[in-house]
């Protein structure tokens, strides 16, 4: 089993790379958009 999970991983590396950027920047704009907004809420 692990075997075939190191095979997937492997064979799925090139896949996930530019997922896990995209889903890092994605996550990275929901915390600042979520921090504007709390900003903006506390000045008005």
């Amino acid at each position: 089993m692990r075997n075939l999970e190191d095979f997937v991983v492997d064979e799925n590396e090139e896949v996930l790379a530019p997922a896990v950027v995209i889903s890092t920047i994605a996550l990275l704009a929901v915390f600042v958009a979520g921090v504007l907004v709390f900003a903006v809420g506390l000045v008005a």
